[in-house]
């Protein structure tokens, strides 16, 4: 693997352990977004973190959700497996991942 993908996986990594000591197992998309545009000089795009996410076995999709009376959708990850599926769905609504 290229330097250059270690390197972005160590971020996101990074990026779920700093919410794990906040006591987060899920983040959403945009969370880890901007948390990794925030702390690292060049950032990330949208198109080429969800790349990494996808590709990689340990970032794991657990729910994908619109907001009510909108097509506006989240996804939300975990590293690793996560353990508990609980969600506050107030204004959201799962979406199937078909």
């Amino acid at each position: 693997m290229a330097r250059g993908k270690v390197r972005v996986i160590k971020t996101i990594e990074k990026a779920f352990t700093a919410f794990t000591e906040r006591d987060i197992e899920y983040v959403s998309f945009s969370q880890l977004k901007d948390w990794i545009n925030y702390n690292t000089k060049d950032g990330i795009s949208s198109p080429r973190l969800a790349s990494f996410l996808k590709k990689q076995p340990q970032f794991v999709m657990v729910e994908k959700l619109r907001r009510v009376g909108s097509n506006s959708t989240e996804t939300f990850w975990a590293h690793g497996e996560p353990e508990e599926e609980s969600f506050d769905l107030n204004g959201w609504v799962k979406v199937d991942n078909g």
